[in-house]
């Protein structure tokens, strides 16, 4: 796992140092920060897929796109050199990039040559970052579709769901391909006769909307697939109803499914990236869903997410005193770090580390962290 990851003179991050957990959790005002560090990641791995990080950084496509150096280069950096730094397996890693002034058009930075010994490790492949044990889910995910298409080298072979931008445009395709296979339990109750990828993916979307079903297929061309949704009957008096496109049911069904996907797929030692996991979801749907990425990272698995919910916040704060309650549930909050990122002078990025404490209480909530409904709740009752 990265245990610390340090970013300098990219984009709004003059100089900004974060110790990582099992479960990352980047939070705060607009525009403070919290994408850049995802994309610091991303960065370093797209150059590194199209065999390019040894001589620089690769700005753009597949899974990010910056533009060119000039928006990469913090706006008012002392000198032109981007570096992050980050700690894994106990060893450190250094990238360097000289953005010179020269060539601020450029949508590729040259690695600064005096100050690098990372980019030709061959111990890159062994990290998660670098390997097929990766998934990115962005917030600009496909929902609401019906059709997705087959791309066998990045399912098959690079287990992806996800080419473009952590669309999670690939789920269907990866569902039909690994749909069978059994991963680690993941149930709520004692419900153990099929821990398949998509039995639990079924039950974790029944999380959010009770009774939904999943069916994958692929279509007659051979070159798409298809999911459809239905509804059990509530009982056995109702008839259930099936072969719902998800054009015409809740949005946040079809938005959720590659986050679900994601997270219950990734083994032990592997990285997940998720942007707003609740986007589109009820906050009881938000809580579930805080609640599946508390036992995904509990068992192993390096989550990071950005957020804007106070119910994944909360949620994660549940599991953690679940932990403390039972060590079988939930998670203990050694492994969890949580971030408030906000401006600072001359226009830096700030992470402020939120500590949670063994009951799940903080112990120090900054300013502006999730309590702008207590101060409307306050405003209407006192005001």
């Amino acid at each position: 796992m990265i245990t610390q990851l340090q970013i300098s003179n990219f984009k709004s991050h003059k100089d900004t140092n974060i110790n990582l957990g099992n479960l990352t959790v980047l939070t705060g005002v607009n525009g403070c920060g919290k994408t850049s560090v995802i994309q610091s990641l991303l960065l370093l791995r797209q150059s590194f897929l199209k065999n390019r990080l040894a001589q620089g950084l690769d700005l753009n496509h597949p899974l990010c796109s910056i533009g060119i150096a000039h928006d990469a280069l913090y706006r008012l950096a002392e000198d032109d050199i981007i570096t992050f730094h980050f700690t894994a397996d106990h060893n450190e890693y250094h990238f360097s990039f000289k953005a010179a002034m020269t060539n601020l058009q450029d949508s590729f930075i040259r690695k600064n040559a005096y100050n690098d010994n990372a980019c030709n490790d061959t111990r890159l492949r062994d990290l998660s970052l670098f390997n097929n044990d990766f998934q990115y889910i962005s917030a600009a995910r496909w929902g609401g579709k019906s059709v997705f298409p087959k791309e066998t080298y990045a399912v098959e072979i690079q287990k992806q769901l996800s080419l473009n931008e952590g669309q999670g445009e690939l789920v269907a395709h990866f569902l039909d391909k690994y749909g069978a296979e059994t991963v680690q339990d993941y149930y709520e109750e004692n419900q153990k006769e099929d821990l398949s990828l998509l039995q639990q993916t079924i039950y974790w979307e029944q999380k959010i909307s009770p009774d939904v079903t999943i069916n994958v297929e692929q279509r007659k061309d051979s070159s798409t697939y298809a999911i459809s949704y239905g509804f059990n009957g509530e009982d056995s008096q109702t008839k259930p109803v099936m072969d719902l496109r998800a054009e015409n049911i809740g949005y946040g069904i079809s938005y959720t499914l590659p986050v679900i996907v994601a997270l219950l797929s990734a083994q032990p030692g592997a990285l997940v990236i998720l942007e707003n996991p609740e986007a589109h979801l009820h906050p009881g749907g938000q809580a579930a869903l805080a609640k599946l990425i508390a036992k995904v990272a509990s068992e192993g698995i390096q989550v990071i997410v950005e957020t804007h919910s106070d119910h994944i916040i909360n949620g994660i704060l549940l599991a953690c005193k679940a932990y403390q309650k039972n060590h079988k549930q939930g998670i203990s909050n050694h492994l969890v770090k949580v971030y408030d990122f906000h401006d600072k002078e001359k226009h830096a990025s700030k992470a402020e580390e939120v500590v949670i404490e063994e009951d799940g209480i903080l112990r120090y909530q900054p300013k502006g962290f999730f309590d702008q409904a207590e101060n409307d709740l306050y405003s209407l009752y006192n005001e």
